[in-house]
């Protein structure tokens, strides 16, 4: 009887809250991507509105030329499986 494969190796606690910042901080959707012709899971950056808010209110609005170029510099939504731009 073959017993049920097992990821070996722990994650380190570093490890572990890198990865829930990483899961929280992105957001998905689902779009269609059309080199894999289906509709697949899109991924983008997520930012803190929140956060940058407060920033530029805190700088009395020099923070707001940093969350303009981060905006436009930011990758769109991407597909899961190829990592191709969608919709």
């Amino acid at each position: 009887m073959q017993e049920p494969s097992q990821r070996q190796e722990r994650l380190t606690p570093a490890e572990v809250t890198a990865r829930i910042v990483q899961i929280v901080s992105q957001q998905e959707t689902t779009k269609y991507c059309s080199k894999c012709q289906k509709h697949v899971l899109a991924l983008r950056p997520g930012t803190s509105r929140f956060r940058q808010m407060l920033l530029t209110m805190i700088t009395l609005g020099f923070w707001s030329i940093v969350w303009i170029t981060d905006v436009v510099r930011r990758p769109g939504w991407r597909c899961s499986d190829c990592d191709q731009r969608v919709g």
